[in-house]
């Protein structure tokens, strides 16, 4: 996997503060804990951050960038489920603690730069930082709600869902078959109402 690693300016990590804080507030000492644990990685376009079965040791925060996670079906068709953009948490699907494996591939869409924490290092914050489980009801929650988004989409027609579809996504920044196979919509279809709205 072709990265960079690189000292955290403090802007950075301003930027997962004022994140976590509007979720619960933050005590000095975790923000302090948090400055010095957090890495921040660089990833070239393309990238596979972690693929399906391998077991994952670090959670992202995305300070720049679009990432999605995908899988493909008995067929072979490529299913997409989630997108992350800035300002977000990239949580696999099957759990973000320590020996558990992904059931999905992550991808970058775009040239990201990450903040990493090691996930043995989220485990101590739970012993040391009481607002470490409110974060992480909160920071799943906001997951769960985008495993129901695109439920939601799933169930409108083709028409109406590129629409709502670009309301909640920066669809001028992901691939047509990336949001038709997050959609399940054929390509073509999609092309063909794409077309339609410009």
């Amino acid at each position: 996997m072709d990265q960079r690693i690189l000292s955290i300016p403090n802007m950075d990590t301003k930027k997962l503060n004022e994140y976590l804080s509007a979720l619960t507030p933050l005590s000095s000492e975790f923000k302090n804990y948090l400055h010095k644990t957090v890495i921040r990685q660089d990833f070239p376009k393309g990238t596979t951050l972690l693929k399906s079965g391998e077991k994952f040791s670090q959670t992202f925060f995305v300070l720049a960038g679009l990432i999605k996670s995908r899988y493909f079906d008995e067929d072979g068709k490529q299913v997409v489920t989630r997108f992350w953009k800035e300002n977000e948490i990239v949580l696999p699907k099957g759990g973000f603690m320590e020996n558990m494996e992904s059931l999905e591939d992550i991808v970058l869409l775009e040239d990201c730069q990450l903040l990493a924490i090691h996930n043995k290092q989220i485990e101590f914050a739970y012993h040391a930082f009481s607002e470490t489980y409110k974060l992480s009801r909160k920071i799943h929650f906001k997951d769960s709600r985008k495993q129901y988004q695109r439920a939601a989409l799933l169930v409108l027609p083709a028409v109406k869902a590129y629409p709502a579809f670009c309301q909640l996504f920066p669809c001028n920044r992901i691939l047509l078959q990336d949001i038709a196979y997050f959609l399940n919509i054929r390509p073509y279809t999609l092309s063909r109402i794409r077309a339609k709205r410009k």
